[in-house]
């Protein structure tokens, strides 16, 4: 088994056993997708390709919230309880256990924005009787561009929860959260395809996710072992 595997099945276990923080999760994936639903059946009509950009648009930052909550629980929980400094004396390098713990928010993170993508369909179509769930486009985002995301966010977020300490982290934490809704909504803006769901914006968004996770990448190999031990509370 890989070291990568390892850990990742690591922080999906603990995530799994947290309740509190499973609780959150489902709290914030029902209720967005209730609360939108009403907004997206109202403004769209029964327009399929309408409604499924809609759904779309709210998907994607919800993806990237899950991100920074199961971040909150792979990365600062164990600053707090000190539990780190056993893991930095690990055989293993700092880029991948970066990697492993990324891989291990970005799945429960990926598998709760699928069920609130899901309960947020259910809603609309039960408003609108429109066949959302058949639309190509938005399968191709949640199968392609919202695990991208969610692997960029978690990526970028995890990478700065290691390399700064408590108090920062408590500051840029939405800072990074609206910084990536701010991006995704001027990439949508600039895309010839426009805001809504199209083949050339969910490629764009593709492009740039990934573009994102190699710059995670990129930063958390400039992170050192030192310089976490010393933001550790």
């Amino acid at each position: 088994m890989s070291t990568l595997g390892v850990i990742a099945r690591r922080e999906i276990r603990l995530a799994i056993r947290n309740r509190s923080l499973l609780i959150s999760g489902l709290i914030f994936a029902v209720w967005l997708p209730v609360m939108s639903a009403l907004g997206i059946a109202a403004g769209a009509g029964e327009e399929v390709t309408i409604l499924a950009g809609s759904i779309a648009a709210v998907t994607l930052p919800v993806g990237i919230f899950m991100g920074y909550i199961f971040c909150a629980d792979a990365f600062l929980r164990e600053k707090r309880d000190g539990t780190i400094e056993t893991l930095l004396c690990a055989p293993v390098s700092l880029r991948r256990l970066w990697e492993g713990k990324a891989a291990g928010v970005a799945v429960p993170a990926y598998l709760m924005t699928l069920f609130s993508a899901i309960v947020t369909v259910a809603a609309v179509t039960g408003l609108t009787d429109a066949p959302i769930a058949a639309e190509p486009l938005l399968l191709l985002h949640l199968a392609v561009v919202v695990p991208i995301w969610i692997a960029a966010a978690a990526g970028l977020i995890g990478a700065a929860q290691l390399a700064l300490g408590m108090r920062e982290n408590q500051i840029l934490g939405f800072v990074f959260i609206f910084g990536f809704i701010f991006l995704i909504v001027g990439l949508q803006g600039i895309a010839p395809g426009g805001p809504g769901l199209s083949a050339t914006t969910e490629g764009v968004l593709a492009i740039a996710g990934i573009a994102l996770l190699a710059l995670a990448r990129f930063i958390a190999g400039k992170v050192t072992k030192e310089r976490i031990v010393r933001t550790i509370p």
